[in-house]
Formats: structure tokens, sequence, C-alpha cells
């Protein structure tokens, strides 16, 4: 099975985004962090999501090497779930606190693979 970076550089070379400084401000992170990606390092699942959004990539492919690249059949509804997740993270960030927030943190990065 290939590991997170690699199908990364799949995405990349099919979605003909041959920059990584490019899909580093697509993502809105530093050209580091898409480096660090590369090589399977820590990836919060927002980053996660936003880089799916931009390769148009399927989250469950990227993260887990399961099904296909190419995102659902249904854009609308996969807009629309993305959009109901970042809303209801967005909420329940603005009520927890900053120790709360570090550790989710903790355990969404363990739960992405390496």
């Amino acid at each position: 099975m290939s590991t997170r970076g690699k199908r990364l550089v799949e995405a990349m070379n099919k979605r003909g985004m041959k920059k990584q400084h490019a899909l580093a401000y697509a993502v809105g992170v530093n050209e580091s962090a898409v480096t660090r990606w590369k090589r399977d390092g820590p990836m919060s699942l927002e980053n996660a999501m936003a880089l799916c959004q931009t390769l148009d990539i399927s989250l469950d492919w990227f993260l887990t090497g399961a099904g296909t690249m190419d995102r659902r059949t249904s854009p609308s509804k996969l807009d629309e779930d993305d959009s109901r997740l970042r809303s209801s993270f967005g909420r329940l960030c603005e009520t927890m606190s900053a120790r709360s927030k570090s550790l989710l943190i903790e355990f969404m990065d363990s739960m992405v693979p390496r």
C-alpha cells in the first residue's frame, strides 16, 4: 500500500500541480508543510480537507488509500457535507478552552496515517 506522502505526490502529478509552492499557497500553508506532508509528516484534519478540496481528491483515498483518488460522483453532496462538517467543527472550537483544542488537535493528528 502506498503512503499518504506518495498519494499526495500522485495527486499533484495527476492534477497538474507541478510546483509545491503553488499547492502550499492554495491550501494556505508554508511550502515547508507540503514538504513534510510528502514525507508522511503530521497534518491536521483541516489541512487534509483543504488539500483534498484543492486537488479535488477523495479524503478517504488520501488518508487511507481506500477507494479511488477521484471525489464522489456527487460533488454537491460532498460540498454540502464538507460545509456542514466545517461549520460544526467551527462551532465546537468556539466553545473549547485552549487546552481542549490542543488535546483535540493531538488526537486528530494521531488519527491521520503517517
